[in-house]
């Protein structure tokens, strides 16, 4: 022992500080014969009978299988130790129920629960853990965001707050200019039947304004409906949008026929077999559906990586190895079995094997996220043979290859005590989605390993635009056309800023006063050529239709904060306000109801996202109330027209 000593001191002294030595010693059990169920059994015995070393001797063992493994998720052990802490908070034992927690955290660092108890013990500690309780909290409304499974659960909440948030902007749009529009639209139809029609004209406005429903096509048609109809009384910031809320109406159908097929996936047994494999622990009911599903499409390599990574959850490395050699078999150049058979053959202690073949799938020329993964677990294997230059020269050519995938790697599958596991190659989230999206049962693309996500599918999309909501645009163009058509040169008309008049802007004065009507424009701009009656008159009607502006104003504002906003020509102001007062609603509604953001226990989740949302909705309706806009400062530029010849000569 005292020669074997001398001969690796030197190599202890003059080793890189940043690589750490693993201990290469005989372990005292092979790893495949760890089993996750037998430890926690060792851990919860030794812990009832007060042995706190051998339960944390346990808790270790746990933890370092669970990076060994790459096993991003231990859900049930982590639930189980947050109970644990739920309780000794209960009692009062806050030291015992931080380390709680924090051991659910390491088995599973993306367990809502954890985060949620850290911020209850947090919070015990007074005005000091104010800081870290918030923080913890926030940890766990974003812990399972970063999962696949939390990333389905965000899209389809996210998907129906977006279009109720839609909806309910378009109504609200659509209203407002009924409210402020609809009179231009009535008075346009009394010029055209002549005086003495003005019942006619209100009674056809009516009309026309309410087809869609009369025509029994929907409810939910009239708001386009309405932007379409007083399309050619909208200012153009008025018009953008108009046209941009139509647009988006069209191109919804081809999110929901997205989110549809998401949701009949989520249906598919397999799919969350699938699911599990890649982010889960060992799952006995997994890896019997794997089974099987293998053995019925013996052509789709993905169901061998995928059973193979469980195999190698669920300690049967033997097995997971059996499947690797009968897949090289047939691909002897296949990047994944290659490196998750190097893995197995690491975990066993035969590193040499295992450098063999990593070193043989660097040869077969892979992608450079595949290339990366294979110097990045060389380096490892050669640390463990104690060879630091070819481990550093490894490690330099995963980092020139892909950096930032080498950093996530170590951010992952890092021991407690500092050293790093080799990392299995599977297929990714996006490939698991494109394997069986859309597809309730059975597979829908086979040997998706590799090939990332998919490519958006325009002819699949295609025929989802074929709608009703389509065709509505075309509607729109020709109702305008129509209109326009039939008013000629008198479709414009508009309603004077200052005493509400409406008259047509090429009739009158008002056009080179920008929004004034020719009593308005010699009273308020040329200042002359009006008499003291009509000047009062006149002063009389501004300030009725200002008052008139101000109680519609508020009441808009009060009801739907932005509408008012909407009414007073701010389009930009008014529909950012409305969707967002909409959508706060929307997402407080369904997660409250339908769609729950987190999973974890209401013993430990506090509804503090509806308290965010509440505030945002305080903020919304006071800055909707509070900056009123002035109706006058959207008038146009004043042109002045040329003065007659005549008076030009006089002048001179």
């Amino acid at each position: 022992m005292t020669v074997l000593a001398a001969a690796l001191l030197p190599l202890l002294l003059f080793a890189p500080p940043g690589d750490k030595v693993i201990d290469v010693r005989a372990r005292q059990a092979p790893a495949a014969a760890s089993s996750f169920d037998a430890l926690w059994a060792a851990y919860k015995k030794a812990e009832s009978k007060g042995d706190a070393e051998a339960a944390q001797g346990a808790m270790r063992e746990i933890r370092r299988l669970r990076i060994e493994r790459n096993i991003h998720s231990l859900e049930t052990m982590a639930l189980a130790r947050v109970g644990d802490g739920v309780a000794a908070l209960r009692s009062g034992d806050t030291a015992r129920a931080e380390a709680a927690f924090r051991d659910a955290v390491a088995l599973d660092p993306h367990l809502p629960d954890a985060y949620f108890g850290l911020a209850q013990h947090d919070g015990k500690k007074g005005p000091l853990g104010l800081v870290p309780a918030v923080k913890d909290t926030l940890a766990g409304t974003m812990a399972r965001l970063r999962t696949a499974r939390g990333g389905h659960y965000l899209f389809a909440l996210l998907v129906p707050v977006m279009l109720l948030a839609l909806l309910a902007t378009t109504i609200v749009f659509g209203l407002t200019m009924v409210i402020r529009d609809g009179s231009l639209l009535k008075h346009d139809f009394e010029e055209s039947f002549g005086p003495g029609r003005r019942s006619l004209a209100l009674g056809l406005a009516a009309i026309i304004l309410l087809l869609p429903a009369m025509l029994f096509q929907g409810w939910a048609w009239l708001p386009l409906w309405w932007l379409a109809m007083l399309f050619i009384y909208m200012g153009w910031a008025e018009r953008i949008v108009a046209l941009a809320l139509i647009l988006l109406c069209v191109v919804s159908a081809p999110l929901v026929k997205t989110m549809e097929s998401r949701l009949r996936a989520q249906q598919n047994p397999l799919f969350w077999a699938s699911l599990i494999a890649l982010e889960g622990g060992p799952d006995t009911r997994a890896v019997a559906q794997l089974e099987e599903a293998q053995r019925a499409n013996g052509d789709d390599r993905d169901f061998i990586y995928l059973l193979g990574v469980q195999y190698k959850k669920a300690g049967r490395y033997e097995d997971g190895a059996a499947l690797y050699r009968e897949a090289l078999r047939s691909d002897p150049k296949d990047p994944i079995a290659l490196n998750n058979l190097a893995n197995l053959e690491f975990a066993g202690g035969e590193f040499p094997a295992a450098i063999a073949r990593y070193k043989q799938g660097i040869e077969s020329g892979p992608p450079a996220p595949l290339a990366a993964t294979f110097y990045y677990n060389l380096s490892l294997a050669h640390l463990q043979r104690f060879e630091y230059q070819p481990a550093q020269e490894a490690k330099t050519q995963a980092d020139r290859l892909d950096s930032s995938l080498v950093h996530t790697y170590d951010s992952l599958w890092k021991y407690d005590k500092g050293d790093y596991a080799v990392v299995d190659l599977g297929l990714t989230p996006d490939e698991v989605w494109a394997k069986f999206v859309g597809a309730a049962q059975g597979v829908v693309q086979k040997n998706r390993a590799g090939k990332g996500a998919p490519a958006a599918d325009l002819p699949s999309l295609l025929p989802t635009l074929a709608n009703r909501l389509t065709v509505f645009p075309l509607v729109a163009l020709l109702a305008i056309a129509i209109l326009r058509r039939w008013r000629g040169g008198k479709a414009f008309t508009m309603r004077c800023l200052k005493c509400g008049t409406p008259f047509c802007r090429r009739c009158h004065l008002g056009q080179v006063a920008g929004g004034l009507c020719s009593q308005c424009h010699h009273l308020f701009v040329v200042r002359d050529g009006v008499s003291g009656p009509a000047r009062n008159r006149k002063l009389l009607e501004v300030q009725k239709e200002e008052g008139r502006r101000d109680r519609v104003f508020r009441a808009l504002s009060l009801l739907v904060p932005g509408a008012g906003h909407l009414y007073a020509h701010r389009a930009g102001m008014g529909i950012f306000l409305v969707f967002v007062w909409a959508a706060v609603l929307a997402a407080g509604l369904l997660t409250g109801r339908l769609l729950p953001l987190t999973e974890a226990s209401g013993d430990l989740s506090k509804p503090w996202g509806l308290g965010v949302g509440a505030l945002v909705l305080l903020v919304v309706y006071v800055l909707a109330n509070r900056s009123k806009p002035e109706f006058e400062d959207v008038m146009l530029p004043i042109r002045r027209t040329a003065a007659p010849a005549a008076a030009r000569r006089r002048a001179s």
